[in-house]
Order: C-alpha cells, then structure tokens, then sequence
C-alpha cells in the first residue's frame, strides 16, 4: 500500500495540477483549485508535507505566526517579570515579612509548572494553537484582575492561576514555531522570534521603572492583560502545525495549512521531486509515547534538557526577581535607581539573546549553550568576590550574569524541541518548562536565606555552582542538532 501511494504521488508530481498544488515551476502567490484537486486525490504523504516545509523559506505567513505568537510570548515575559518592579512597593502596601516576600514570588511557579505539563498535554491532542490561544486568554484575563486585588492573599491565589498560561505557553509556542520551519536556517529563524521574551523582560522592566513611581504597581497588570485579544483571534488568522497534523494523519487538513504558507511564497517554490527518504522518516522509527522521555534512546537527551531549564529558572526567578530589592534595602539605592539598575540588566539579555541567534547556525547549539553558561558562572563569581564594592560594580557583574544566561536560556527554545519527534515534541519541551517552574518555586526562598539576610558572597557563589553543572551536563548528555531536519533527529 505505501508503495503504491508512494508511485501516485510521483505520478501526481510530474503532472500540471501536481506543479501548481506542490509549488513547482510557475506556482506563484496564491493556489488555483488545481491544488484543492489534488489534495483531495488522496495523493498527500506525510513525505511530501516534510518535503514540502524542508523547501519553504521563510514568508509573510512565517512572519505574521511569528508575531503574532510572539505577543503571546512577549506578555509572558512582561508578565513574568513585572513582579520585579513592583514588588517594592507591595512591600510595603501589604507589609510583606521575607516569608511572604519569597511566596509571592514563588506562588505562579506552582501554576507555571500545572501549565507546563497541562498545555504541551492539550497541544500533542487538541493541536498547538488551541493550546496557545487559551494559555495567553488566561495570562491576559488574570493580570487585568491582578491589578484591582485587595490583598496579599488574593493577590497571590490570582498569580497562582496566571501562572497555568505563564507555564503553557512558551514550550508549546516554541514547538509551533519549530514545527512550521525548515533544517536550513532554522536556529536563527526560531531565535528571532524567541527574543521577544528577553524583549518582554527587558520592557517589563524599563516600563516599570517608568510607569511604577509614577502610577501605582497595577498599571502593569493592566497592560499585561494584552493576551487576551489573542485567546478570540489566533486560530483565525495563522494555521494550525502541518507537521503536527500529519503526524496525527488529518493530511487534507495539513495539506490546506501548508498551502496557506505556501500561498504566500514570493518565488515560485521547487517541485517536490522525490519523498521516499522523507517518507522512510517517518516509517523508520516507532510512534513515541510520553514514557519514551526516559526511555533508553532518548534518556540523554531529556537529561540535559531538564537540567538545562532547571539552570535557567533557578538563576532567573531565583536571582533577577530579587535584584531591585537587594539594590534599594542593601545597597540603599533609592527605588527609581534600583529599578533602572534592574532594566540594565534586561538589556544585556536582549543583545545577548540576539547575538546568539546570529551565531546558533554557524557555531551549533551546545557551544553556545555551554560558553554562555560558564560565562554566566563567572560573572556570578566576580558577583560575589566584589559584592562590597558600589552598587554599581555589583549591577554590572549581575547585568553580564543575566545576559549571558539569556543566550543559553533563549537557544533552549531552539534545541529542546529539536531533540523530540512530532508526537512527543510538545511533552518534551512541556517537561523541560516544568523542571524550570520547580527551580523556579524553591530559589526564591533558597536565595532569601541568602541575599535577603545580605549574605551577597555565598549567595552570589553559590548561584555560580548551578550554571557550570548545566554546562557539563549538557556537553556530555546533549547532542548536536544543527542543520537537521526534525525528522532525522529521532530514534
């Protein structure tokens, strides 16, 4: 049978309607029905939908799913992170004690990790944009409702919950993007559109250090309900994963998303030609299961994927949230310098972000994960070894710390997804996010201990020891994925 579906497709493809519907010579923006002819001959593999992404190159429907899931991801950072800013001054509304300080910046993590594990689970059944589209209706409607909470208590329980949309959305926006773009190109292709998560942090803090003094801690919530616009349109505007599709054998209906990407090549696209070793992709290996994560041919991988999102949200929650606070109450800086200090430090993440994905194609994704790492532990390390100079000396140490963290926190958007085959892709990033929400739930309490008491030496140093591990695991467990197609990484 497969040879047989096999020898009509390549039939198909040497005929007029197969060059329009395929993309061949003379296809130009927008499909005939020739197209909708052929998809519905029953001549559609899930050879040819990889064939037919490893040939496109980026256009205006990449570019509109990037932005528009990019907003998605965007207001995940911004929401993120805005506890930063305000934190001073619920501080002091609430009269917050260091217990209640480290639980309020812990308290969504327990939501993020429920949403890490829920929505990849809701992505691999219901499909990604589903999944996307509620996880960003729930971080907008919870930050509008964040900002008119009369107390710690209900304050908290509203960040818990926005904490499911916080924790979903960025490994299942991650596996879309992944999914939707060819081997050639693609690290860069992912990061450009990853960076706006740094963006977000780095706006969420420099509209904060604007907009806090002035206006009150809740017009950050405020604008952080933004999202919710997208829970109405995103499924109406972008296609769902073809790959995806596929995978579960809707091939029609991936077939339609695919020509949607297609429809708007500017060139016309190469014909097919030949699928069968794209076809054998998928033919060679077993249909994997969640267990499959911890099974033998993927325990390495999935190793150094935990450990690696467990590094960045450790250092993350564990140290950034804190900054502004440790440079107003140990430094004494007064609020509006400590916040600017806070957004210097966000800056660097971007450059940092964007810098890595100029060079993730060329150098491949381990080096740049581990020279970031251990350029992070050293910058924590210098942190420490001059924690009683200035403020400034300080700031800068943390600032090159949290940029460096950023470009090996960003190229695990990137790699993560590239480690896993289709049915297990969104589960695999899901879990990854997941054991950086555990990080995420016991640093800020661990580093209370330390900075909140102002022991700034051993914290600092102590922060180093957690990226330097990351980076060995990573060498050694972790595999190169450069250039590949999907596909071809499983096993």
């Amino acid at each position: 049978m497969l040879t047989q579906r096999q020898d009509a497709a390549s039939s198909l493809t040497g005929s007029p309607a197969a060059a329009v519907a395929y993309g061949g010579a003379g296809n130009e923006a927008g499909a005939p029905a020739e197209s909708q002819t052929a998809a519905s001959a029953g001549a559609v593999t899930r050879g040819q939908i990889i064939a037919r992404i490893e040939r496109m190159p980026g256009n205006a429907m990449h570019i509109r799913a990037r932005l528009l899931i990019g907003l998605a991801t965007f207001f995940d950072g911004f929401d993120v992170i805005a506890i930063a800013t305000t934190l001073p001054l619920l501080i002091a509304k609430w009269s917050l004690t260091p217990g209640q300080i480290g639980f309020l910046i812990a308290a969504p993590s327990v939501g993020q990790l429920v949403g890490a594990l829920l929505f990849p689970a809701l992505a691999e059944r219901f499909g990604r944009l589903r999944s996307i589209g509620w996880s960003a209706g729930i971080i907008g409607m919870m930050s509008l409702v964040c900002g008119f909470a009369p107390s710690f208590e209900i304050f908290a329980v509203l960040r818990i919950v926005q904490g499911l949309g916080l924790g979903g959305e960025l490994p299942v926006a991650a596996t879309y993007i992944n999914e939707v773009t060819r081997a050639h190109g693609r690290g860069k292709f992912v990061l450009l559109y990853e960076i706006v998560f740094p963006i977000g942090l780095m706006v969420s803090n420099a509209m904060g250090a604007v907009l806090v003094p002035r206006y009150g801690w809740e017009v950050m919530y405020f604008l952080g309900g933004v999202p919710l616009v997208l829970f109405f349109i995103l499924r109406h505007v972008i296609p769902e994963s073809p790959r995806w599709l596929a995978e579960k054998g809707r091939l029609a209906e991936a077939d339609s998303a695919l020509r949607q990407f297609e429809d708007r090549a500017k060139q016309a696209l190469p014909p097919v030609g030949d699928t069968s070793r794209f076809d054998a992709m998928g033919a060679r290996h077993p249909r994997r299961r969640v267990r499959d994560l911890v099974s033998r041919a993927y325990l390495g991988r999935t190793l150094a994927v935990w450990m690696l999102w467990a590094t960045c949200g450790f250092i993350q929650y564990g140290l950034s949230t804190w900054l502004p606070t440790v440079y107003k109450t140990i430094y004494h800086a007064p609020l509006q310098l400590a916040l600017n200090l806070a957004a210097g430090a966000s800056v660097l993440g971007v450059v940092g972000s964007l810098v890595c994905a100029l060079l993730v194609d060329k150098v491949g994704r381990k080096p740049v994960i581990n020279v970031s790492f251990v350029l992070c532990a050293a910058s924590l390390v210098l942190a420490g070894v001059f924690h009683a100079s200035t403020v400034y000396v300080v700031a800068t140490f943390c600032a090159l710390a949290m940029g460096f963290l950023a470009s090996g926190f960003i190229t695990a958007y990137v790699y993560t997804p590239e480690l896993y085959p289709t049915s297990i892709r969104a589960m695999g990033c899901g879990l990854g996010g997941a054991w950086l929400k555990v990080s995420a739930i016991f640093a800020p309490g661990i580093i209370a201990s330390t900075i909140g008491t102002g022991n700034l030496s051993g914290a600092f140093l102590g922060l180093a020891v957690v990226p330097l591990l990351a980076a060995i695991t990573v060498h050694f467990l972790g595999i190169e994925t450069k250039g590949q197609v999907l596909e071809e990484l499983e096993v």
